[in-house]
């Protein structure tokens, strides 16, 4: 037995005890999602548009994401739009910062292993890294904006009475919380990734300098930086949308009931 198999099933089996039918939901996502990968990258490998695999790959991880999550048709709603408009306003940031950063492609520490081997793939590099950038937020995303989605939704079903402003103070101080619980994890699974590449430069005695116009370290920083990002901008917007869907089932009621006393 492999090791990748063996920390499936382990995975497998504390998802089942710990989630129950959820828990087999959530196991489940994240095997179509590392299908969906794998379908883009096939897809990009036999020259499809990048971009526009991306866009579509994109929607269905947060589509499928989101839905794992097993929450109420409003929250899902929610999530996917606010997820969704967060999705495209990175594709329009990416773009630009990718084509200035220039740390696509190869690095000089990678020469060692691309040793003796061709690198005419015919595969646009600024392309490739606009897409690793994207994919790499997205997970981070979709978690905030459900949870954001589903805290406020919660909040509104035990004050079922609450104005409008007051469920924007609530909404933005539970908001808050977890949009700084989402940084700290992004934060860290970013520290975790350099680490050995952290030890690599000391060892070579870089300078601070060489340090950050290394393409390993401005590749992996302008992706926690887009990560940040997307967590942060999540919940203006998903609160917004909230409290406009909010906002028309006032205004639904209040007519439905006009015309109640009407009759």
């Amino acid at each position: 037995m492999s090791v990748t198999l063996m920390l499936s099933l382990i995975l497998l089996a504390l998802m089942i005890i710990i989630g129950g039918m959820k828990g087999i939901g959530a196991f489940v996502s994240l095997w179509i999602n590392f299908a969906i990968m794998v379908v883009m990258i096939m897809l990009i490998n036999f020259q499809f548009n990048a971009l526009a695999v991306l866009l579509v790959g994109g929607t269905f991880l947060l589509t499928v994401t989101i839905l794992s999550a097993d929450a109420d048709e409003r929250t899902t709603t929610i999530a996917l739009m606010a997820s969704f408009i967060v999705m495209f306003a990175l594709v329009i940031l990416i773009l630009p910062a990718e084509h200035l950063a220039m740390a696509q492609g190869f690095a000089e520490e990678n020469s060692e292993e691309l040793e003796g081997l061709s690198l005419g793939i015919n595969i646009n590099f600024v392309t490739l890294g606009i897409v690793a950038a994207l994919l790499a937020t997205l997970g981070a995303i979709a978690e905030a904006a459900i949870a954001i989605a589903a805290g406020i939704g919660e909040l509104l079903a035990d004050q079922p009475n609450m104005s409008l402003a007051s469920l924007a103070r609530s909404g933005q101080h539970l908001g808050q919380q977890i949009i700084g619980t989402a940084v700290n994890t992004v934060l860290f699974g970013f520290m975790a990734d350099f680490l050995s590449l952290a030890i690599w430069f000391g060892k070579l005695h870089y300078s601070l300098g060489e340090i950050v116009n290394a393409k390993l370290f401005t590749s992996s920083m302008l992706s926690l930086l887009y990560a940040i990002l997307g967590v942060i901008v999540i919940l203006p917007i998903t609160m917004a949308i909230f409290l406009w869907q909010q906002r028309r089932q006032l205004q639904t009621d209040m007519g439905t009931n006009h015309d109640y006393d009407g009759k």
